[in-house]
């Protein structure tokens, strides 16, 4: 549901006001005032904040679904906690970019914490949905296989909980752009071997 919103929102046109009615300045995608920055989801076109009441509701309904769902960004894991680490700043970096309250990294194996712990700490967060965000590229056996099953015996130990397995980055068109920007930047400031 938090895709579908977000998505159908980033193509709305002049965006001038948030639910909450703070109006104005806007930083990357959501009003820039610290009290409003959890409404980013909730952005509608200034006329269409006419009809207040309703938006209210559904500003309402979706912020408490988004503050019961939590995420859980589940990498490999390596031996090298410099590896691990970088899962670490990229489970901040989310929180910061999505404003999401409940987010957690998690290895599939070699290091912690794991699925299991993750799932523990979103579900005694208050969370009743948590959904697995698999930082991988495409869909493998651990993609298939592993994490599924680690998820499923994770949502065994807390039976009010509904655990789901998003799809992996995969294809997409920002991610064509990154590496384009990647080989951009190697293309001019790299040596060659």
């Amino acid at each position: 549901m938090h895709v579908a919103a977000y998505n159908t929102v980033q193509r709305l046109p002049r965006v001038r006001s948030c639910v909450c009615k703070h109006s104005s300045a806007f930083r990357r995608g959501y009003c820039s005032r610290s009290a409003c920055r959890k409404h980013y989801l909730l952005f509608r076109p200034a006329s269409s904040l006419a009809s207040s009441h309703n938006h209210a509701k559904q500003a309402e309904a979706m912020l408490s679904s988004a503050e019961s769902t939590a995420v859980v960004v589940v990498d490999h894991g390596s031996r090298r906690e410099a590896s691990n680490r970088m899962l670490e700043q990229f489970v901040n970096l989310y929180r910061q970019t999505s404003g999401r309250q409940i987010v957690e990294g998690a290895h599939m194996e070699i290091a912690e914490p794991t699925i299991a712990d993750a799932v523990r700490k979103c579900a005694s967060a208050g969370a009743t949905t948590i959904v697995v965000a698999p930082y991988f590229l495409s869909r493998g056996r651990h993609i298939q296989e592993d994490i599924p099953a680690l998820v499923a015996a994770a949502q065994e130990q807390h039976p009010g909980v509904k655990c789901i397995v998003a799809e992996p980055i995969g294809l997409d068109p920002l991610m064509a752009q990154l590496i384009e920007m990647r080989v951009q930047t190697a293309s001019t400031t790299a040596t060659a071997y």
